[in-house]
């Protein structure tokens, strides 16, 4: 499990990006821990998942990860509800958020990082909680009427880190979608 101190990365003039490539390193390590071949290829998925989505922005390969009646829950942020098109968003939204996503960069290697604290796999679901992290550029920020922090301008780049609990469900080897809980009380730093 993570420490406060293993958490706090940022340098002594800022945050550092984040790097999507510690949650596939995290995802294979515990692929090689299981001895269950559903989990397994559960774990395999969402690498598959991960890497079409955030590295190689294939739409196409991200939604084929999904079953046809996908379905996303937004819990605990009303920004991040209203951002996803609600509470609940089925599979042409789905799709729509994450072309957005692709195409506004929210969704880079150097753009969201996933940290875990706990994982847990079942026959039925993977869950885990930890720390997101999300880079954003701060004429976003001000676009969206987000308070830029201290001393930070329009031309800066930000890091939002918040604590998210994530269950993705699975059905016939494909995830059925993600029921992402977030705190809703992130913290804003500047990049270095």
């Amino acid at each position: 499990m993570a420490t406060v101190e293993q958490r706090e990365e940022s340098t002594s003039t800022g945050a550092r990006l984040p790097d999507m490539a510690r949650f596939i390193d995290f995802l294979e390590a515990r692929k090689a821990e299981t001895e269950n071949p559903r989990h397994a290829a559960m774990i395999d998925l969402l690498i598959e998942h991960s890497v079409a989505e955030v590295r190689d922005h294939d739409i196409d390969r991200t939604m084929a990860t999904l079953v046809e009646d996908c379905v996303y829950h937004n819990y605990g942020d009303p920004a991040a509800i209203a951002r996803n098109g609600g509470p609940v968003a089925y599979r042409d939204a789905v799709r729509a958020n994450y072309l957005e996503s692709m195409a506004n960069g929210s969704l880079d290697m150097d753009g969201l990082e996933v940290e875990v604290d706990h994982f847990f796999i079942s026959d039925e679901a993977i869950a885990w909680d930890g720390y997101v992290r999300l880079r954003l550029p701060g004429a976003a920020l001000a676009e969206a009427g987000v308070p830029l922090p201290d001393g930070g301008t329009a031309d800066d780049v930000f890091v939002l880190t918040a604590r998210p609990a994530v269950v993705i469900p699975f059905r016939d080897g494909l995830m059925v979608g993600e029921d992402f809980y977030l705190d809703g009380q992130g913290t804003w730093e500047k990049v270095a």
